[in-house]
């Protein structure tokens, strides 16, 4: 017996006459064989379920030949697991935290980013922004707080999480917070032990710190896995003129 969401891929016409452009958009509904063995097509409401108002009856042949089943496919009417729907709450929070972290409001900021923390204490995005909008208060103890949080999830190492240790070493350095930026750039090193960009960070922070050797070691391997790296060639200039 058929029944579900299926879906038929209709023709669209796309432009004007001279610009026009042909694509496809499919058209969903909920499929229930009737007692006749044809299939009743209902319209779907937003949120997947279906009316009680029949749009079409078409032969199941027909059916069949024309329609694909949506459980088959990334559907937008599929069902969505707890996870799933958890998983698209917190992105929707980082989303609007990340917001007031931009216009510099601050407090609203640590607010939504803690919503999250609620939600996945172990969510790194999370931790950073909170570090990041609790510097920017000067309310550094809590800010740390945070920063360290960030070393302590089970999936530290996964690839995603490069470009968070890099920002996090980044917001250190600036704040002058110079051993703990170079650990955190090291741990992103941990991922991807071949990004210049990463040993050219770490050679900022060295030079900010007055370590000219350690500087000079750095950028010399960001230049060694990039000899175009204009940037790189620029700050060893700088780090060979200092005293």
């Amino acid at each position: 017996m058929i029944e579900g969401i299926y879906f038929e891929q209709k023709p669209l016409a796309l432009g004007t006459a001279g610009t026009s452009a042909s694509s496809s958009h499919a058209l969903h509904y909920f499929a229930k064989e009737n007692s006749k063995g044809d299939i009743d097509l209902y319209f779907l409401k937003p949120d997947g379920s279906h009316t009680n108002f029949v749009a079409q009856t078409v032969p199941k042949a027909d059916f069949l030949e024309k329609y694909g089943d949506c459980s088959k496919h990334e559907c937008q009417f599929k069902k969505k697991t707890s996870e799933q729907k958890k998983a698209e709450k917190i992105a929707t929070q980082i989303k609007v935290a990340q917001e007031h972290l931009k216009k510099e409001e601050f407090n609203a900021a640590t607010y939504e980013f803690g919503k999250v923390l609620k939600e996945d204490e172990k969510n790194l995005e999370a931790h950073l922004g909170k570090g990041k909008a609790h510097m920017a208060l000067g309310q550094t103890e809590e800010a740390k707080k945070h920063f360290d949080a960030m070393a302590e999830g089970s999936d530290l190492f996964d690839r995603k999480n490069l470009n968070l240790f890099n920002e996090l070493g980044i917001e250190l350095r600036k704040n002058g917070m110079i051993d703990e930026a170079v650990r955190n750039y090291e741990k992103a090193l941990e991922i991807d032990p071949q990004d210049e960009a990463l040993y050219f960070n770490i050679a900022r922070a060295f030079k900010e710190g007055d370590m000219k050797s350690k500087a000079l070691a750095n950028i010399n391997k960001a230049l060694e896995l990039k000899n175009d790296f204009m940037e790189a060639s620029a700050l060893k200039k700088e780090i060979e003129s200092m005293q």
